[in-house]
């Protein structure tokens, strides 16, 4: 009964979670828009301008965010549902676990969506996860305070170590995702998040690389890849306050 409700629940949340997707990810394309200067006057031309304008404002803003966006709303109220649905089976046995991990899962949804989209991970969404997986780590009973504190540091550290070593290769918005990450798994459970991360995240690069899809100067969405290990931890091992 509780995957069904959860479904439903996932259902309506992702509508929810979509619009906060679309209009986090067209933050960097407006603005793109407003920074380009007003066309002149009548009579007064300027033409490179005004190309520059109209091919930014063209080529800039991704499919899924004008005519393809019915396809992105289906897909994220689809995964949004069948997450919730699988976090309903998984923690069942206890309510507010249910609606924690079912937020913490939304937090991952937005980010893969925003970077995937505009290759941003927003503030207005990790810096408040942060402090709120602090908080259900340091007040939840079952919880190992430590434990979250130290896994909250090394996953978060581990990432800002890496920003740091590739020149802002990896983004703070990653880093921030993962001190997120970090703190809600805790030590324990973190480092095999983390694996997963770095794994899957170090082979698809390769991939991109090799193939000539991405060089070297070009972004490559983090995110999804924190997202996923910390997903699968969530659903196979559990969380810092109720190890499954």
């Amino acid at each position: 009964m509780t995957v069904v409700i959860m479904a439903i629940v996932g259902i309506v949340a992702g509508f929810g979670l979509d619009a906060i997707i679309a209009r986090l990810a067209r933050e960097p394309y407006e603005r793109i828009d407003t920074d380009v200067e007003p066309e002149p006057a009548i009579g007064a031309e300027s033409p490179q301008r005004l190309e520059l304008s109209s091919e930014a404002g063209a080529l800039a803003m991704p499919r899924a965010l004008t005519s393809a966006s019915m396809y992105r709303r289906m897909s994220v109220v689809g995964a949004t549902a069948l997450i919730f649905a699988l976090v309903g089976y998984r923690y069942e046995a206890e309510p507010l676990h249910v609606a924690i991990v079912a937020a913490y899962t939304a937090v991952l949804i937005v980010c893969t969506g925003t970077d995937l989209l505009a290759y941003r991970v927003p503030n207005v969404v990790t810096y408040p996860a942060i402090i709120a997986a602090i908080t259900i780590g340091l007040v939840m009973p079952d919880a190992n305070r430590a434990d979250v504190l130290v896994g909250g540091a090394l996953t978060g550290g581990t990432f800002l170590l890496m920003s740091i070593l590739t020149r802002g290769g990896m983004g703070m918005g990653d880093v921030k995702l993962s001190f997120f990450t970090g703190f809600a798994l805790g030590l324990t459970l973190g480092i095999g998040a983390l694996l997963i991360t770095a794994i899957g995240g170090g082979l698809i690069a390769v991939v991109l690389l090799v193939s000539g899809l991405r060089s070297r100067r070009d972004p490559i969405p983090y995110a999804p890849f924190i997202a996923g290990g910390a997903l699968y931890v969530l659903l196979a091992q559990g969380v810092a306050f109720a190890e499954l």
